[in-house]
């Protein structure tokens, strides 16, 4: 994301997925998509972080990114502005998360990744920008133990996956850094 993109609210978020799902009714396309990252927590957890794209998995992959790019490029959007970006870092399918919500609109059908899968993703990727978000979604699902967090991603992503780089090790030193500022956070907010 470069920083004069154009940052989505939610609000942003649905319009433009619900303009896709109309332009591709209008082909005779129903779409499916499993939406993550900015996207999935702004709309499915109602976080006001604002994000520069929407990242995902899309079915069917040439009929939703040709759509995609033509609103771009009427709306002056970035190209990328839904991508597939990150989906080739996902060691699990999609159907594996059997907590993401679902959304209908015309044309397309929406899942968007649970807290759990959100929480293992912005976990395993370390970039400070996920920090709080990885806050909100370890008090949103109510977690207190390093240990269970860094369990929580090996079982999501694998031990053996792509997606993980990290030793359980490593991971439980960044768990205890992640457990103490999201505990700082519900302090705040108390």
């Amino acid at each position: 994301m470069i920083d004069d993109q154009v940052l989505f609210s939610r609000d942003d978020l649905m319009e433009l997925l619900t303009e896709l799902g109309r332009r591709l009714d209008a082909r005779g396309v129903t779409a499916e998509a499993y939406i993550i990252g900015g996207t999935a927590m702004a709309i499915g957890l109602g976080s006001s972080r604002r994000t520069g794209d929407v990242d995902g998995w899309f079915k069917p992959m040439k009929e939703v990114l040709e759509e995609a790019h033509t609103m771009a490029v009427e709306r002056g959007l970035a190209t990328d502005w839904l991508n597939t970006h990150a989906s080739g870092f996902m060691s699990f399918s999609p159907k594996d998360d059997v907590g993401a919500q679902s959304i209908t609109l015309r044309g397309m059908r929406i899942r968007l990744a649970s807290p759990r899968f959100l929480l293992a993703m912005k976990l395993a990727a370390g970039r400070a920008k996920d920090a709080a978000d990885i806050s909100k979604l370890i008090n949103e699902l109510g977690i207190s133990d390093a240990d269970e967090l860094v369990d929580l991603a090996f079982d999501v992503l694998g031990e053996d996956g792509v997606t993980l780089t990290d030793s359980r090790e490593s991971l439980t030193f960044q768990a205890r850094d992640a457990i103490a500022a999201a505990a700082r956070e519900r302090s705040r907010d108390a």
